[in-house]
């Protein structure tokens, strides 16, 4: 959740005049079927929303509610379930079959949500989604991302697909040893060796490292597949979906992390060390590389510069693999789906999808997260948001009243920081654009087997243990190699596979 809070820098282009009546510049119909009128004689049709919230719960007496209601002559009831508790909430609704007309889902793949769409309990978007412009307008990744069986059976609730990853470079480091960023693995090592041994930070002391990276599950995900060995899986030659620490090209990965390990040339404890370290470690001037968000070079850099102000963090693509690609994740673009009851009728159905379109625009997004423009917040010409002391004590908030809409679709998220220079912002952008062309999708994203929700948590800890282990010197790559061949020789893991195969076909059906 924290990469995501950054949108509540995020700011609209222009303002939004929400009428009554006025035609919808987001191609949402202004028809009786659509959007209501102040003069409608019609009732409002009440939706009842069910979604989670990572604050106190605003009210349902917003203006940026009563405005929607208005327009499309609704009645929204959003229910705010507290994220620590919210899971829980929403599979016993399930249990009791009690779901409400929309119902954010995380995880459709859990096997009881699975069991319920199987079952019919959900309505199937695929064939109107295309009817809603801006909701048709999110990536066809996305959507193939949060497929079930090859169908739509939510509106996915949006977030970047690039911009998470990319290789953070002390500038100024390289600057003075006369450096490139690294372009391939060789040089990758070279600079983490330089950024060691050569006093880059010019004290006299050898008291510097030349990358700091997180322990599991991160270095399940970044330290291997950027050297092509898969985003926790991959297709292999067969067409067949198998785990990344079965793909061939994980050698690569652990002969070279096991070498810079050796070399003390990253921060030891690598077991050990979590997330937020590589931003203590960076901004405290002891590391020049390490993996984050685009955005954070920005953001370390202004922490870094309070003790050196000659300081510069940029962000970089990763170097390529040893077959000369580079290799970066794509994220899901996704944070859950809103799902529509089946207990809806198809016209109800149709009035819920017309309000999702209408707010998924920056627009609309900026009045459902923070109110009335010039009363609840503000806006500078770059777009950033500030909210007022009055929108905030009305309950307006990213992280509160804009839970319950899908938002829009921005492909930059991950690269805008509130006070970037117009050249950062445009480095940052090119960045993203470059990533996106080298992104490489989970092929069994969200595909949980019955057999996996039994054991995956020992296997986990099993594969992570041991990559881990060969990477310090713990296990040898004899030892990974009989590891592997373990898990190719287990029935029930082979069980699991079979099953995710199977899973992965439907998924990939053409609709």
């Amino acid at each position: 959740m924290n990469r995501w809070l950054k949108r509540a820098y995020l700011g609209a282009a222009s303002t939004v005049v929400l009428l009554a009546g006025c035609s919808s510049p987001d191609g949402a119909s202004n028809s009786a079927g659509g959007a209501g009128s102040a003069s409608s004689k019609q009732e409002p049709t009440e939706i009842n929303i069910l979604t989670t919230t990572y604050n106190s719960a605003p009210g349902n007496d917003l203006d940026s509610l009563k405005q929607i209601n208005e327009k499309f002559n609704v009645k929204m009831n959003v229910t705010y379930v507290p994220a620590n508790n919210y899971q829980d909430k929403l599979n016993v609704m399930l249990a009791s079959g009690d779901l409400p007309d929309v119902s954010l889902v995380w995880d459709i793949n859990t096997q009881a949500f699975a069991n319920a769409t199987n079952q019919g309990a959900f309505w199937d978007l695929t064939p109107y989604i295309k009817d809603y412009p801006n909701l048709a307008a999110y990536p066809e990744q996305i959507y193939k991302n949060v497929s079930f069986k090859g169908k739509t059976m939510g509106i996915p609730r949006v977030r970047p697909i690039d911009g998470h990853q990319s290789l953070l470079i002390r500038q100024d480091w390289l600057d003075k040893l006369g450096l490139k960023a690294p372009t391939t693995m060789d040089e990758f090592y070279s600079v983490m060796e330089a950024f060691t041994k050569n006093d880059p930070d010019g004290n006299g002391k050898n008291d510097t490292y030349g990358f700091v990276g997180q322990g599991t599950p991160t270095l399940s995900n970044y330290f291997l597949s950027m050297f092509g060995a898969g985003l926790q899986h991959y297709v292999d030659e067969n067409g067949q979906v198998q785990p990344s620490f079965f793909n061939p090209k994980i050698k690569d990965a652990l002969a070279f992390w096991n070498k810079v390990n050796k070399a003390g040339i990253m921060v030891p404890d690598l077991p050990l060390l979590q997330t937020s370290q590589t931003r203590d470690f960076m901004t405290q001037g002891k590391v020049g590389m390490g993996f984050s968000n685009v955005y954070d070079g920005h953001l370390y850099t202004d922490d870094l510069k309070k003790v050196n102000p000659n300081a510069v963090i940029k962000p970089y693509l990763f170097p390529a693999a040893p077959d000369s690609k580079v290799y970066m994740e794509a994220a899901p673009g996704s944070f859950g789906i809103f799902m529509i009851n089946k207990k809806v009728s198809e016209q109800k159905m149709k009035k819920i999808l017309e309000v999702y379109n209408y707010t998924a625009t920056r627009e609309t997004y900026n009045l459902v997260a923070y109110g009335i423009k010039g009363v609840d917040y503000n806006e500078n010409e770059a777009g950033d948001i500030t909210q007022t002391d009055e929108g905030k004590k009305k309950g307006y908030a990213f992280d509160t009243s804009a839970q319950w809409v899908s938002s829009y679709y921005d492909k930059y998220v991950k690269a805008d920081l509130p006070g970037m220079t117009p050249e950062t912002k445009a480095y940052n952008h090119k960045l993203v654009d470059t990533i996106s062309t080298v992104s490489v999708p989970n092929p069994a994203l969200g595909l949980v087997t019955p057999t996996a929700l039994e054991k995956s948590a020992d296997w986990n800890k099993k594969i992570n243990d041991m990559i881990t282990n060969v990477i310090i010197g713990k296990n040898s790559f004899e030892d990974f190699d009989k590891f592997v061949q373990s898990f190719k020789d287990d029935p029930s893991y082979q069980k699991h596979l079979k099953e995710l195969n199977d899973l992965y076909k439907e998924k990939t059906a053409k609709k």
